[in-house]
């Protein structure tokens, strides 16, 4: 049990620096553009990726504002597990749930404005993973928090385990798909629109 709880906490600290990175390398980075004052690289590195507050409401920041949402979840259900928290534990999983499948939605409308190539299909095969694992999730981390505490239930932490692994590795592809973003910022004032004319270039 032990080693499971190790395995989970440690696994919720990567969402947090895979969040971390696209929040610093595609948001601040690119408001700082200009900017040179000294001690910036510090800011940067320092700030909380869980509390950052996102200052528009475009398509980029809301799409990384889910990614913070269900990082927060995921940390909570780490945290739920840590204390043996059932009903937390059912409640931050189902919460999981619940935001890959927004993210999910959000990257197909995406999608449908961003030119063919490799990113556009890694993200996409990344947030349906993660909707579908995370479901899967929902379901082992249900079963474990109704078992009883003389249940044998190493072979469900396993899976419990492996699926944290698997969204996780889905997750690490959507917060570096930097080509995404930056298709995303080349025309955002055009975004949602049926003649809008995006950057063309093929990622293949």
């Amino acid at each position: 049990m032990a080693e499971f709880k190790k395995q989970i906490s440690e696994l919720s600290e990567k969402f947090i620096e895979d969040l971390k990175y696209a929040i610093e390398t595609n948001i601040i980075n690119n408001d700082d553009d200009d900017d040179d004052d000294e001690g910036d690289d510090e800011e940067e590195t320092n700030f909380d990726p869980l509390e950052y507050k996102f200052l528009t409401k475009a398509p980029k920041e809301k799409f990384m504002e889910l990614l913070q949402k269900v990082t927060k979840s995921i940390v909570a259900l780490s945290n739920a597990i840590q204390k043996n928290e059932r009903s937390n534990m059912i409640r931050s999983t189902g919460d999981v749930a619940t935001v890959f499948t927004q993210i999910n939605n959000e990257a197909t409308e995406i999608a449908r404005s961003l030119p063919d190539g490799k990113a556009k299909e890694k993200l996409l095969e990344s947030t349906s993973r993660c909707k579908t694992s995370s479901v899967q999730l929902k379901i082992n981390i249900s079963v474990k928090a109704s078992s009883d505490e003389s249940d044998d239930v190493s072979d469900l932490n396993n899976k419990i385990v492996g699926l944290f692994e698997l969204i996780n590795q889905c997750f690490s592809v959507i917060a570096h798909s930097d080509r995404v973003y930056n298709d995303m910022d080349f025309n955002k004032q055009s975004f949602g629109s049926s003649t809008s004319s995006w950057n063309t270039i093929s990622w293949n």
